[in-house]
């Protein structure tokens, strides 16, 4: 019986009323009104239907093999919001540009409003917010309770090092190299990559097999030999899971270092696989023992006291820039990889084997690469570094403008705590179902 009344209750609804009626009228008459063997006909008097309809929905119940469960409300779908490195650089420059240009505070309403157009955003508020923090700003609050957009101080001073370390290198006449990795396909289409000035926009979104690319080079052209072209073997989105620490060090010993030119500066991403040092410090993670010889073997000393964070200070204090081969090495600030003038080289390459890539085997897209390397000069090259060289004055420029803007709004900032969290979000309760999926051409550590 109690089946059978689910059936009714699920399918038909029906009233509640109806069934309490029944059931109270049990109560006071002490006794069933309808003998508990007839269960069709009590079922119909529950529920105010006939003992026909009770009948064929009983048999249909016992007909179907699937489970009878209560409807419930349909979920909205997250939407997956993929951002590529271009989209990224554009939304910190919208940042950069409101308070240096246009003299007002950026706020996520200006934003949104703006970078729907300009890179035809599709998420929403809450989104935006959340790759606004990725990218390293924070919302703070100053005497008059108005909230600023603010970059984060350590990417701001991690910007100003390496922009004085090409500067001074570029003046002592050291040859800047770059190197980077990207991946083609071999049915490759253009549409969106990064741009180059007065070419338009490209894409190199494609389905099917890829190829994963690894090389460098500067003003000098690219590095003779350090081409490197093999077919990827991952199944996911990140042609970075191709690329680890053994093959990035086989590359880098086997075609890059014996090709440099003598002491060179290597410029590179944070990519994790990109962290091979050869006097590499001591962190927080390593054992006592470890940071006390590494102290020692520096000629340096400390207190038999001292626990592990005090060693860490002195460590910090002394510790080098990274060291590869004699070579040295600078570090792009995370997502600014306008900065890298490979990633404007990529571009070229994939233009000119898009413009070959009709009607070819599959298998022929190594040989088209290979010989789109081989049409890139050395004049190419310092084209793309001095547009780099052109940004790098415009960012030191900015963060000066940016500076001296944000004074004219700030009176007091408040605790520092209370920008790092969500609260400081101008709008927490926006109500937004899309989540963020950044997808990077680079893996950034932080």
């Amino acid at each position: 019986m109690n089946s059978i009344l689910l059936v009714f209750c699920q399918e038909l609804f029906c009233p509640f009323p109806l069934l309490r009626d029944f059931c109270e009228r049990e109560k006071d008459n002490n006794a069933p009104l309808i003998p508990f063997s007839n269960v069709r006909q009590r079922v119909a008097a529950m529920t105010g239907i006939s003992e026909k309809t009770v009948s064929t929905i009983t048999k249909e119940g016992e007909s179907t093999s699937q489970k009878i469960t209560t409807p419930r409300k349909k979920r909205m779908q997250e939407k997956k919001i993929i951002l590529d490195d271009f989209d990224l650089c554009a939304v910190r420059n919208k940042i950069h540009e409101m308070y240096t240009i246009r003299k007002e505070v950026p706020t996520l309403g200006k934003l949104l409003a703006e970078l729907k157009i300009d890179i035809n955003f599709r998420g929403g508020r809450t989104t935006l917010w959340k790759i606004i923090r990725q990218i390293g700003f924070r919302f703070k609050k100053c005497g008059s309770k108005r909230k600023l957009l603010m970059e984060r101080p350590d990417i701001v001073a991690w910007r100003y090092r390496y922009l004085t370390i090409l500067k001074q290198n570029r003046d002592e006449g050291r040859p800047v190299v770059f190197l980077d990795e990207t991946y083609i396909h071999a049915s490759y289409t253009v549409n969106k990559c990064w741009q180059i000035e007065n070419e338009g926009v490209l894409k190199h979104d494609s389905a099917g097999a890829r190829w994963i690319i690894v090389h460098a080079g500067g003003e000098m052209g690219f590095i003779p030999n350090a081409l490197l072209i093999f077919k990827s073997q991952s199944k996911s989105g990140d042609y970075h899971d191709d690329m680890n620490k053994s093959n990035f060090m086989k590359w880098l010993q086997e075609k890059l270092i014996p090709n440099l030119p003598a002491n060179s500066l290597i410029v590179m991403d944070n990519a994790p696989y990109h962290t091979v040092k050869l006097n590499k410090a001591p962190t927080l993670s390593s054992t006592k023992a470890e940071m006390q010889n590494w102290i020692i073997n520096k000629g340096l000393s400390y207190l038999p006291t001292m626990v592990k964070a005090q060693l860490y200070e002195i460590i910090k204090e002394h510790k080098e820039a990274p060291i590869y081969e004699g070579h040295k090495v600078a570090r792009l600030p995370p997502y600014h990889c306008e900065l890298n003038a490979i990633e404007f080289m990529w571009s070229l390459v994939k233009r000119r084997v898009a413009s070959k890539n009709v009607g070819q085997e599959t298998n022929n897209i190594v040989n088209l690469t290979e010989e789109a390397f081989q049409t890139i000069t050395a004049e190419d090259w310092q084209k793309q570094c001095e547009h780099v060289r052109h940004i790098e004055d415009k960012l030191c420029e900015r963060d000066r403008c940016v500076d001296a803007e944000i004074d004219r709004f700030i009176i007091e900032l408040n605790n520092e705590s209370d920008t790092e969290s969500d609260s400081s979000y101008e709008d927490s309760s926006d109500s937004d179902y899309s989540s963020l999926a950044i997808h990077m051409d680079h893996a950034y550590s932080k």
